[in-house]
Formats: structure tokens, C-alpha cells, sequence
């Protein structure tokens, strides 16, 4: 019996131990654990480079908003500076009629004033004339007549004197609203200016950030693209952004060498596609017609500190009424009469001829550097000017197109003037239907289509101004944060 007792106690001593010691292990983290497989490595280093592109792509998407916004900013700017001119004019058509309204009452009261005297000369008006006409029998059946007309002519002096003074209180109160609305569009478009100014210095901070920020994720791709090479036992890639050889790959196949042959096999095909659109687009001279007539009504999109100012020696005519749809010559700050709409509406040239008209004016652009806020109806302009980030880029100092300024560019050739803003090209015209796109319409990206613009090309391409650091190109159809409709101008 005691011996049996014995056999137990130390079984279960050493049972105790065992879980004694795994205890412990599990209590300091010294248990074994299997290392992950080649297979599992691989897929974490997938997945963190993928996301690492997104979390890129995100940021590129937040400062193109913010970029956007800058040119929503700068629209509202101009069409502030355009009803601070049109005011300007109306004030001093206003004041002009309200002079010549009160050079109007000073003849009224001299006519008057004559005409009170010449009764006083006269004496008693009805018995003078009986008495010029008592020598004519004749005449004195013209008497009634004759006094009734000087009645007439009296009552007219007195009429043209109280509507004379009643125009000059008219015009007196219309001047003194027109000033105050000259007022008030003076300090919407300072309100604008500032709004411009702070969206500026919003979209900068925006690219500073992410200038930092996507240092580090390149460089955190780059260590994970290494280690998933080596896994994979590939060569790292020499260049950022090259493709890693394929298993098999010649050894004397040089990773720099083949971004180098893509890149300018790019460039080759640009400049080709670029230099066909614009041989086709060399048959229409028109459409050069139409965006030059389109491009003269737009002021500068990128002047935010100088307004045209309004000449004050061009006279202005009172009489005619002053239309505050009309459009401003920036060079007199006086209203013109449009020859072009100033607003999208129906296209010159409408159909197939005017998609390709369009597609061609774009496509003739392949190349051409982005350039923030750049772009009119005449062709690539000088970009924004902050003084800052935009400036480091060098976008102040290129000139090219961002993405909406190459859609003003493209339509301005058909008539249509667009605004430099995506959101309200988004607005400009027909919608439809993602799923029912066709060539010549106008993609658009972010909530309420204020991040990106594209155009449609057909078969699943698009030609856009995508950032800064790139160029007017084409691209394959990206679908993936897209509006659900299309623009449809042509």
C-alpha cells in the first residue's frame, strides 16, 4: 500500500511540473510558437504594400479636393470682381442721369419762370387778348381758342416743370440704391478675395503634409517591396515604381534600362497621338475662332490681387439700362454684348463632329505639363501663385493645365465656356448615367465631383491632367470613386 501511495504522489508531481512549467512559459512569452510560413510572409507584405498604395492614392485624392477648391474660390472671385465692375459702371450711368435730370429741371424752372414774367408783362391774360383782338371782329371768333391755348401752353410749362423735379427725386433714389449695391459688391469681392487667399493657404498645408507623409510610405513600400523580393527571390528593383523581374527574366536585363524604354516609348506615342490631333483640328480653323471669341469674355482665372479696373473716361449713356447679364470688357470695366455664350449651353457645332472637336483639342495637349489652376480656352497658361508649395512644384512657373482647365481648353472649341472648377462643370449640362458613358463625355471624381475631371476617349481610356509632377495624358477608364453620371455637352 505504501509503496502504491508513493507511485501516485509522484505522478502527480510531475504532472504538476509539466503544467507548472508551461504555465510559466505562457506567463513570460516564452512558449514556442510556429513562425509564419514563406506563403504567410509574402501575403503581409502584399497587403502592406497595397495599402500603402491606397493610403497614397487617399492623399492625393484630399489634396486634389483642396486644389479644387482653390479654383472654386478663384471662380467665385472672378464672378464677385464681374458684379463689382458691372456695379461700378451702373453707379456712373446713375449719376450721370441724375445730372442730367437736375440740367433738366434748371431749363423746366427757366421756362417756367419766363413764362410767369411774360404774364406779369401782360398783365390780366384773358382781357390783353380781348383787347389785341377787338379791332377784328373776325378774330374774336377765335377768341376762345386763343385763350384756351395759352391755358395749354401755361398748364405744359407747369406739367414739364413738376416732371422734371419728379425725375430727378427718381433718379436721385435709383442713384442712391445703385451705390449701395456697388457697396455691397465691393465687399463681396473682398469676402471672395479672402476666400481665395485661405482656400490657397488650406491647399498648400494640404501638400506640405503630404509631401512628408508620402516620404515616409515610399520608403516603408520600398523596405516592404524589398523584403517581398527576397522572399520571392527576385532582384529588389533599382528604380521607384519599376516592376520587379519576372522569374526567368536574362540576367542582363537592367530594371533602370526598362522603366527608361516604357517611359519613352510613352512619350513616342504623346507626342504622335498629340501631333495627329492637332493635323486633324489644323481643317477647322472655326473652332480656333470660337475659343478666341470664348477665351476674350473669361478674365485671367489665377488673378487674385489685381482687378480691372472701371475707366472712368469712357462716357456712359444714361438711357440705355444697364444688363447685368451682360459681360464686362476687362479693359474698360463696360458692358459688352456677348457674341458667345457665357454659360454652356447648346455647342455651335453639335453630334459626332463636335465630340471630335472636342477629343482632338484635348488629345492635341498629350505632353503638356500640369499645372495648378492653369488652362483656358486659348491653351495652357501659368498656374496658381502661393508663394509657397505650388511655387516649389513649379507650377506658377509652368505652363500647362490642371484637370479643369483642360476641359475649358477642349470645349472652347465648340463654343461652350466652362467654369474653372470641377463641381461646376459637373453642373454645366446634361447628365447621365455611369453605365451609359460615351466619347466626349466628362468624368468626374470625389463627393460632388470636387476632387478630379476627365474625358472619355472610348474604349475604357480617358484623357485627363491628372497632378502635379505629371503630364496631360491617357489613361485607362477609372470607374472607382467616380459620380454616378456623366456630363454630356456635345
Amino acid at each position: 500500500m505504501p509503496r502504491k501511495r508513493g507511485i501516485r504522489v509522484s505522478s502527480a508531481t510531475a504532472l504538476l511540473a509539466v503544467v507548472t512549467v508551461a504555465c510559466a512559459q505562457l506567463a513570460t512569452g516564452t512558449a514556442a510558437a510556429a513562425p509564419p510560413t514563406g506563403a504567410e510572409q509574402i501575403a503581409t507584405l502584399i497587403n502592406q504594400i497595397a495599402e500603402t498604395n491606397q493610403t497614397m492614392v487617399n492623399l492625393d485624392g484630399d489634396v486634389a479636393v483642396k486644389r479644387e477648391a482653390v479654383n472654386r474660390a478663384l471662380v467665385d472671385l472672378q464672378n464677385a470682381r464681374e458684379s463689382e465692375r458691372l456695379a461700378a459702371v451702373a453707379v456712373r450711368g446713375a449719376q450721370q442721369s441724375l445730372t442730367e435730370a437736375s440740367d433738366a429741371i434748371v431749363f423746366a424752372q427757366n421756362d417756367f419762370d419766363a413764362f410767369i414774367r411774360s404774364l406779369y408783362a401782360m398783365g390780366n391774360t384773358q382781357g390783353s387778348v380781348m383787347g389785341y383782338l377787338s379791332g377784328d371782329p373776325g378774330a374774336l371768333l377765335d377768341r376762345a381758342s386763343v385763350v384756351d391755348q395759352i391755358s395749354r401752353d401755361q398748364q405744359a410749362t407747369i406739367t414739364k416743370l413738376q416732371q422734371a423735379r419728379n425725375e430727378e427725386a427718381n433718379r436721385a433714389a435709383t442713384a442712391k440704391a445703385t451705390e449701395q449695391q456697388a457697396k455691397f459688391a465691393t465687399a463681396s469681392a473682398e469676402t471672395r478675395q479672402a476666400d481665395a487667399q485661405t482656400a490657397i493657404a488650406a491647399a498648400t498645408e494640404a501638400v506640405k503634409a503630404e509631401a512628408a507623409r508620402r516620404a515616409t510610405l515610399e520608403r516603408d513600400r520600398a523596405t516592404a517591396q524589398s523584403e517581398l523580393d527576397k522572399l520571392r527571390g527576385q532582384p529588389a528593383p533599382s528604380t521607384p515604381g519599376a516592376p520587379p523581374a519576372s522569374p526567368g527574366s536574362p540576367a542582363t536585363a537592367n530594371p533602370v534600362e526598362q522603366q527608361t524604354a516604357i517611359e519613352q516609348q510613352a512619350h513616342e506615342d504623346a507626342l504622335r497621338a498629340a501631333g495627329e490631333a492637332a493635323a486633324k483640328l489644323a481643317l477647322d480653323t472655326s473652332q480656333q475662332l470660337l475659343a478666341a471669341m470664348v477665351g476674350s469674355m473669361s478674365p485671367p482665372h489665377t488673378d487674385i490681387e489685381n482687378p480691372a479696373p472701371v475707366d472712368p473716361t469712357v462716357p456712359v449713356d444714361p438711357s440705355v439700362p444697364v444688363d447685368p447679364t451682360l459681360p464686362i470688357d476687362p479693359s474698360t470695366g463696360v458692358p459688352t454684348e456677348p457674341t458667345t455664350p457665357t454659360t454652356p449651353v447648346s455647342p455651335v457645332t453639335s453630334g459626332s463632329a463636335a465630340v471630335e472637336i472636342v477629343v482632338n483639342r484635348a488629345l492635341s495637349q498629350l505632353g503638356i505639363t500640369y499645372s495648378w489652376g492653369g488652362g483656358d480656352a486659348n491653351g495652357p497658361t501659368l498656374g496658381i501663385r502661393d508663394g509657397g508649395v505650388a511655387d516649389s512644384y513649379g507650377d506658377y512657373n509652368k505652363v500647362g493645365y490642371d484637370c479643369s482647365g483642360l476641359m475649358i481648353y477642349a470645349f472652347a472649341g465648340i463654343g461652350i465656356s466652362l467654369p474653372h472648377y470641377t463641381g461646376y462643370q459637373y453642373t454645366s449640362g446634361p447628365q447621365f448615367p455611369l453605365s451609359q458613358m460615351q466619347r466626349g463625355d466628362m468624368i468626374f471624381y470625389g463627393p460632388n465631383a470636387s476632387q478630379h475631371v476627365a474625358l472619355y476617349l472610348g474604349d475604357n481610356q480617358m484623357v485627363e491632367a491628372p497632378q502635379s509632377g505629371d503630364v496631360v495624358k491617357i489613361s485607362p477608364l477609372r470607374t472607382s470613386g467616380a459620380m454616378p453620371y456623366v456630363v454630356r455637352l456635345t
